[in-house]
């Protein structure tokens, strides 16, 4: 039996890390039932290597928030998706009271029960300020639209 996996990379403007889909299937001989590997969720690791605070919005690609994600300096969280869809991520860095607010560009996931995502987006600040996206105003980051 052998088993074969596919990736996909989708290239995310801000990630240092590739953002891949997985299919999994077995090859099976004719005296053996062919099988799946099922998988519920899709996930992505959102990394925090900056000494600023920064609060990542994640919103559904035609609008509405899917979730918000606080990440303090150099710290890491996993937002699981529970379906294929597309995203678009506002981004608010703070440090010493000063808040950067950035346009992080779009992103799309797989969760199928065959093909689903697993990835990380690494971000970094730097003390100009740069790094993150565009800059947009407060009012645009705390729309939900």
């Amino acid at each position: 039996m052998k088993k074969y996996l596919l990736t996909l990379v989708v290239m995310v403007a801000l990630s240092s890390s590739p953002v891949l889909a997985h299919t999994w299937y077995n090859d099976s001989d004719a005296n053996e039932t062919s099988s799946y590997q099922n998988k519920t969720s899709a996930s992505i690791t959102f990394q925090n290597k900056s000494e600023y605070t920064m609060t990542l919005k994640i919103m559904n690609y035609w609008g509405g928030l899917y979730r918000t994600v606080v990440l303090s300096p150099y710290s890491s969280s996993t937002v699981y998706f529970n379906s294929s869809s597309s995203y678009k991520l506002k981004i608010k860095a703070v440090k010493n009271g000063s808040a950067s607010y950035h346009d992080g560009g779009t992103f799309s996931v797989t969760c199928t029960d065959y093909e689903w995502t697993e990835g990380t987006m690494t971000f970094s600040l730097s003390s100009y300020g740069d790094g993150l996206g565009p800059r947009i105003s407060a009012k645009e980051f705390e729309s939900n639209d």
